[in-house]
């Protein structure tokens, strides 16, 4: 065999979920109750009502771990610490005709607000791993979700703080957390 062939059969064998290209970005936010048991945040979608987990389109130049925060705070008031690396993939198919891939972060809420861009038009709850995981639609996030656990979360070693700014005031520059 030839040495091209050897190793597009090499490459043929390594994962492309690295360089998987993401449509959006979602949060998939953990916290532990106070009885101790690890609980997932899901949102009604603003068109159908499904239960989904938060998530929305990437700006130009916008990381996704960065992207999925702030979608976490729009449509959930949550903000927290957000896991860089991807914790999964998943596909779902908006309006009928356009297939779309999202890449989840985790997201360990610190701060909830009742006061949000989407409050008007979404639900929140949170409920265990596998609970989520029957309410949601997609077969990947429904995987994702049952593979959860509290080893999963708490071990991750890879969290951003929220993401801090400068900004000009009447009287002096102060940090403002940007979602």
């Amino acid at each position: 065999m030839g040495a091209r062939k050897q190793i597009a059969k090499l490459l043929a064998k390594i994962p492309k979920i690295s360089s998987r290209r993401a449509d959006q970005a979602a949060a998939l936010c953990w916290r532990v109750s106070d009885r101790g048991s690890l609980e997932i945040l899901l949102v009604t979608s603003r068109d159908t009502g499904r239960w989904v987990i938060p998530k929305g389109n990437i700006r130009r130049r916008e990381s996704t771990y960065r992207a999925a925060q702030r979608e976490a705070f729009e449509e959930a008031g949550v903000s927290g610490k957000i896991r860089k690396t991807a914790s999964g993939y998943y596909e779902y198919v908006k309006d009928d005709d356009q297939r779309l891939v999202v890449v989840a972060h985790l997201l360990k809420a610190i701060n909830e607000s009742n006061d949000f861009p989407e409050r008007a038009e979404r639900q929140r709850l949170w409920v265990a791993p596998t609970a989520a995981a029957s309410m949601v639609d997609e077969a990947d996030l429904k995987e994702m979700l049952i593979r959860l656990d509290e080893r999963t979360v708490l071990a991750s070693q890879d969290r951003q703080p929220p993401n801090r700014e400068m900004v000009k005031t009447g009287r002096s520059d102060q940090a403002i957390t940007v979602v």
